[in-house]
């Protein structure tokens, strides 16, 4: 397999991964997207959509301290674009609301 033609199959299973956090169907959007994590994570490159959709699937299927974990290293990232703003302003919706409903269960 050539070069391009891996990076468009690599494309290809980021972008299906997406698809299913925003179709919400989240077991299978965690599957789909952990091996890029795992390839971000070790290469130290940051990626605020991969992160954050990830994030969501994550905090929807109630693994909370895996979405603290991706929380924190998003807020690491630096936003480049409008989008990557938007995405993590998104997340700290969700985080926030996940901190009211802890201070509610005190």
């Amino acid at each position: 397999m050539e070069k391009t033609e891996k990076l468009k199959v690599f494309a290809q299973e980021m972008k299906e991964g997406f698809q299913l956090v925003k179709e919400k169907r989240d077991t299978e959007a965690i599957k789909k997207l952990q091996p890029f994590i795992e390839l971000m994570r070790r290469s130290q490159a940051p990626h605020i959509r991969l992160f954050a959709s990830y994030s969501l699937a994550q905090i929807r299927t109630g693994d909370l301290e895996g979405f603290l974990q991706t929380y924190s290293e998003v807020k690491e990232m630096e936003p480049k674009t409008e989008e990557e703003t938007k995405f993590m302003q998104q997340l700290d919706g969700f985080f926030n609301d996940l901190m009211e409903e802890l201070q509610k269960e005190d």
